[in-house]
């Protein structure tokens, strides 16, 4: 007879087979069976994270890292819950997480029973896919389908578009059990990689749509950061006829390519934005930050647009969508006919462009102590090769007013946009990478994830800026301020939290900076840290909207 438990001993045998490396577990009971198989598996490295949520996100960080399918484990009932704001993150970034939910067997759901709730599929409609295991594999027909189950979600997870996938595992008691010893050597089952690309008649289509537009716009959205995308980036931007736009979290850079969209698109007048209308538009990969560049792809729209690399194929999101090419960007766009025609179209974008970097070169010269100034010296300062993690809200669109730097490599929570897990996800990629990394945020994003500090896996190599202004300042940036002057503190949400000693209780190192004298210094002190630390540095709220809204007033400025 096939021990019971003989599937759970599979479990991390398959994942091993398939090439995961790391397994991040959250502790319970009810998973014990699951803590015993991962962790006596030897090419698996364990990491052990008590929150739930922020163990959840700090796996999207090993996976965004890597590139790599990360194993997820936790106990069964809320805790399965406390998974799903990273998993939804993960879904949209499409990142491989393997999200193994330990249950109660069938009998006992709706039972009134301890730690129990209705678990299979919970996450609906952010995984690719869901499996059940069986309760029990005591004859060879239910071990195999329980090894297949765990295979094809596995290759379900790894399959383009990648993403994240629940294997639900029902246990019986008892829990604490001896595994099996015998290794049984599961089947595993692979969907061999595929290259698609548009056929030779579809590429000759392409190619005089291409030759026959003269004003042609390449927009690049979130990307992880490819050198050869880059490369193909800067060649189409050397065009008289092509403008690339991409931001930060594009991680795409270069001479000519517009990397500050939200200062290029607010600095033009009605009949500027007219004349750079283009005729078609090529977007590549996943969303864009900037508010003025879809205000504007929306009202002034292209004859055609081009979609590619993105894992969600009916993406309108500029209302012009005419043409989905799937396969790579590089392949297809290096096939296009360049230098084929003469056009004005990129020299009237440059010419722009010095415009905006002459006034806002001017303009955040000499601002004060501020979130501006906190974003001029991290940009000015941060050492060659860094990661920058960026919270959501004004940390992220910050840093989307000033040129990218071609030698930091840009990360954000963009997949679903939340503030709850960006401490964790920059504490995971930190680990996973070893190399500096640093993590901008705000003060109430910093204290809602603060449990992104509580493990054991917090490096030397990891750093992070607080700009406080306690408060969420970014609805002071938005809101209407007589409509909300009432309800202010049910936006904003100010707060008495001692960010210092909270800092401390996690044991990493703390310095402040309340002074436009002591900022760059204290920037300085930071990088130099040799563990990880914390630079807290204390901005007011109301010079930080003056200066947003007075950036955007001397950007439009005539």
């Amino acid at each position: 007879m096939i021990h019971f438990r003989q599937g759970i001993k599979n479990i991390p045998e398959i994942c091993a087979c398939y090439g995961v490396r790391k397994v991040v577990i959250a502790p319970g009971s009810r998973n014990a069976p699951l803590i015993f198989a991962f962790t006596a598996q030897p090419e698996l490295e364990c990491l052990s994270v008590t929150d739930e949520r922020s163990a959840a996100y700090f796996a999207l960080g090993l996976a965004q890292q890597s590139g790599e399918a990360i194993a997820l484990v936790c106990t069964s009932g809320t805790a399965v819950l406390n998974f799903a704001p990273a998993i939804a993150e993960a879904y949209y970034q499409n990142l491989p997480l393997l999200v193994f939910t330990a249950d109660r067997p069938a009998e006992m759901i709706d039972q009134a029973d301890g730690q129990t709730l209705r678990q299979s599929d919970i996450y609906g409609n952010y995984i690719k896919a869901h499996f059940d295991l069986p309760v029990e594999t005591v004859v060879a027909a239910d071990l195999q389908f329980s090894d297949r189950q765990v295979s094809e979600a596995i290759d379900t997870a790894l399959s383009y578009p990648q993403g994240p996938v629940q294997i639900n595992v029902p246990l019986r008691e008892p829990i604490y059990t001896a595994l099996p010893e015998t290794h049984c050597n599961p089947k595993i089952i692979k969907t061999i990689a595929a290259e698609v690309s548009p056929t030779k008649d579809s590429l000759e289509t392409l190619k005089r749509a291409w030759t026959s537009y003269e004003r042609k716009l390449v927009l690049f959205g979130v990307y992880p950061k490819d050198g050869q995308l880059n490369e193909q980036a800067n060649l189409l931007a050397n065009e008289p006829d092509v403008v690339v736009i991409g931001e930060n979290l594009s991680n795409i850079s270069g001479e000519k390519i517009i990397t500050r969209p939200e200062s290029f698109f607010s600095s033009l007048s009605v009949k500027e934005k007219a004349a750079f209308k283009p005729d078609l538009l090529i977007t590549i990969g996943h969303s864009s930050i900037c508010k003025q560049i879809k205000l504007y792809l929306r009202e002034y729209q292209s004859a055609e647009q081009w979609q590619f690399e993105s894992s969600l194929p009916y993406i309108d999101t500029y209302k012009s969508l005419t043409t989905i090419i799937p396969g790579s960007a590089i392949d297809t766009l290096g096939k296009m006919p360049l230098g084929k025609t003469t056009s004005d179209y990129s020299e009237t974008f440059q010419a722009q462009n010095q415009i905006i970097t002459q006034r806002h070169d001017a303009f955040v010269a000499d601002a004060p102590l501020s979130d501006m100034s906190a974003v001029t010296n991290l940009l000015k300062l941060a050492p060659g090769g860094t990661t920058l993690h960026l919270a959501n809200s004004t940390s992220v669109r910050w840093t989307q007013l000033f040129p990218t730097r071609s030698d930091l490599t840009y990360f954000c929570n963009r997949g679903t946009s939340g503030i709850d897990g960006s401490l964790s996800t920059a504490a995971g990629y930190a680990y996973a990478s070893r190399q500096p990394t640093v993590f901008l945020t705000g003060d109430l994003s910093f204290i809602y994830d603060s449990n992104g500090l509580w493990n054991n896996y917090i490096g030397d190599n990891f750093k992070i800026i607080i700009m406080n202004n306690n408060g969420g300042n970014i609805f002071r940036f938005i809101g209407d301020k007589q409509l909300m002057e009432k309800s202010r503190n049910f936006f904003t949400t100010p707060h008495q939290v001692k960010i210092k000693l909270l800092v401390e209780a996690y044991g990493l190192n703390y310095i402040s900076c309340d002074s436009t004298e002591s900022q760059e210094e204290s920037m300085k002190n930071l990088f130099n840290a040799d563990k990880a630390t914390v630079l807290e540095i204390f901005t007011d709220a109301d010079l930080n909207t003056e200066n947003y809204k007075g950036y955007f007033r001397n950007i439009a400025s005539r």
